[in-house]
């Protein structure tokens, strides 16, 4: 006879702090998103300083990357090969800006633009401008990109 009257209290309670939970699932989705968009900018930062391990480790270990004009890269070593500067080449500017960041439980997606530019034996190069999508999978020690995928956009008077 007492569990009937604990299920409309059970219900009231949870009426109650519905609110409150909302409130704190909200907080968490801002906390990821900015978790999130500090892990792109430390990809950003290790990209320009030419360290290739610094941004595997921002990587799963299943990654897929779709460069422009490329076929998929798969793995954390082919990953690496594709973004180790052959010698006379480095990034002086890579900027990400996004768009939109959405947190769904263990998974994430980011999308906007990127920008990009560098010297090639000391000629510069770009600013190149384009957009990307990235899908972050949530792992033990923080988020890391699972699928990266980036293409050229309009460039400035074209």
């Amino acid at each position: 006879m007492t569990a009937a009257p604990r299920a409309p209290l059970t219900l009231l309670v949870l009426i109650a702090l519905a609110p409150f939970i909302g409130q704190v699932e909200a907080q968490a989705a801002r906390s990821d998103s900015a978790a999130i968009q500090e892990a792109a900018r430390q990809f950003s930062a290790a990209y320009i300083r030419g360290d290739a391990a610094a941004m595997m480790r921002l990587y799963t270990p299943d990654a897929v990357i779709f460069p422009e004009r490329s076929d998929a890269i798969t793995g954390l070593e082919a990953i690496k090969r594709y973004f180790t500067l052959a010698e006379g080449r480095r990034i002086t500017r890579h900027q990400l800006t996004a768009t939109r960041v959405v947190v769904d439980g263990k998974h994430a997606y980011d999308h906007g633009t990127y920008e990009i530019a560098g010297e090639r034996d000391g000629k510069a190069w770009g600013p190149f401008r384009g957009k990307y999508l990235v899908v972050w999978r949530r792992e033990p020690d923080g988020w890391r990109i699972q699928l990266d995928m980036w293409n050229s956009g309009p460039q400035p008077g074209s």
